[in-house]
């Protein structure tokens, strides 16, 4: 109850707050899983059968809770457009189905502990398994536990490095994930006395699961035709750097995307599979720019491969990193290719704010290609300031930096960053102490895996 409590009183803060509604909307996703996983709890302990031990019901809950948070990673996983805003942006969503999953495999410790010292048949309780679900369940089990934790370690940053798995590869593996699910939903159907006790719980742990299934149907099924997308030709091909590549594309159809500048968009081209890239720009006919840097295997092939008069397709588009969400005073903080946003921005800024300055960083004046547009727009704008930052002549950007060339940052500030995680990461952290409320502090995160 005092959980609860606490989440009411901060839902009341953010409501109360003087922020844009899109920024309080974000709240609201993340908060209803914590609220779901809180009332789960609750309904476990209030209904849960006489008899069992505090031990083996906060094991069996641990493993409940598990799958209950794989089951809203494959909510995340679909690209339902009506989501996005009550997680702040499909990136954001990617995020947090990142963090349920990596919670799940925690909670799988104590679910398999707790369940060992506490026995496993369950005939010091009076609710004895039935010999043969016993098996079935704990080989189902064993299934799902190893594969999602093999899942989820190949989806850490550090280990996909090392084993260097390609995306097609991983895409795959990942879309088993239902199916391991479903084999763990199947080992709490046999083997879990709480749920055998309660007709409640029983009905509980049923609808958690369809939800759960019905997402990745969703996702396999349904999705791959549903999703919006339009066809769209290269027009124009540019290759500004050894490892950057500028894309126009132009509708072949008789519509376009609804696509604006700072959202992102998946691409194919071809028989190469889909991936995001960020909007660096459109034009009134319905072209798209997409600049993108040729890191792994798939965007190198797609830089040297891609040429003028290739179809293509666009799917979404996909986030809300959207500079319109501040106010008149902004600073934009781009890294190496996460200049793309800004690009987009300056292109068509909307209601462009009062005075912005922008950080460009890159190692040197050769890795910032987009460094003369960026000089052109700042002459023709006088709100507009320009401050490429070198890191190999100049350092990494600091707080400290960015408050003596842009002048004070006064709370009504906001910070928009696009770039490399750690540099997203240390600047926050160093803006937020120097005085910038944690809600002006906007980033693109996307990351595949």
């Amino acid at each position: 109850m005092p959980v609860l409590i606490a989440i009411a009183i901060y839902a009341i803060r953010i409501a109360r707050a003087p922020l844009d509604a899109r920024l309080k909307k974000r709240h609201v996703g993340p908060l209803s899983v914590t609220t779901g996983a809180v009332m789960l709890y609750l309904a476990w302990d209030w209904l849960r059968p006489e008899g069992l031990s505090a031990v083996y019901f906060i094991g069996e809950f641990a493993g409940v809770l598990s799958a209950y948070l794989m089951s809203c990673t494959l909510v995340l996983a679909t690209r339902l457009m009506w989501l996005e805003q009550w997680f702040g942006g499909l990136d954001r969503m990617y995020r947090q189905h990142k963090r349920y999953a990596v919670w799940s495999m925690l909670l799988l410790t104590p679910h398999l502990l707790l369940h060992f010292f506490s026995g496993f048949d369950g005939s010091q309780y009076g609710y004895a398994h039935q010999t043969a679900s016993v098996g079935m369940g704990h080989l189902l089990g064993a299934v799902s536990a190893i594969g999602l934790l093999l899942l989820v370690l190949i989806s850490l940053g550090q280990v996909g490095r090392i084993l260097r798995l390609p995306y097609v590869r991983w895409l795959f593996l990942h879309r088993l994930t239902g199916l391991l699910l479903l084999s763990a939903l199947l080992h709490g159907w046999f083997l879990d006395l709480v749920i055998k006790g309660s007709t409640p719980l029983l009905a509980s742990y049923v609808i958690m699961a369809t939800i759960g299934m019905t997402a990745y149907a969703y996702d396999e099924l349904v999705l791959r035709r549903r999703e919006p997308r339009a066809d769209y030709t290269i027009h124009r091909v540019e290759r500004p750097t050894p490892d950057i590549l500028d894309l126009t594309l132009t509708p072949t159809g008789e519509t376009a995307l609804p696509v604006t500048g700072g959202q992102f968009v998946y691409l194919r081209v071809g028989g190469w599979h889909e991936h995001p890239f960020s909007v660096a720009g459109t034009q009134a006919d319905g072209s798209v720019r997409l600049t993108i840097r040729a890191l792994g295997r798939g965007t190198r092939g797609l830089y040297t491969g891609v040429s003028e008069g290739h179809p293509a397709t666009l799917k979404g588009p996909y986030g809300m990193f959207d500079h319109t969400l501040g106010g008149p005073r902004q600073i934009w903080i781009a890294g190496g290719i996460g200049i793309a946003p800004f690009l987009g921005w300056l292109t068509h800024p909307g209601a462009a704010p009062a005075q912005t300055d922008l950080f460009y960083c890159a190692p040197t004046a050769e890795d910032a290609p987009f460094l003369p547009e960026l000089t052109a727009a700042a002459a023709n704008r006088p709100e507009f300031r320009l401050h490429p930052t070198f890191s190999r002549s100049h350092g990494r950007l600091t707080a400290e930096r960015i408050e003596a060339e842009a002048g004070p940052i006064t709370p009504d500030t906001h910070v928009f960053l696009c770039g490399p995680a750690s540099m997203i990461e240390n600047l926050t952290r160093a803006l937020h102490r120097q005085g910038v409320p944690r809600e002006h502090l906007h980033a693109e995160h996307f990351a595949l895996r």
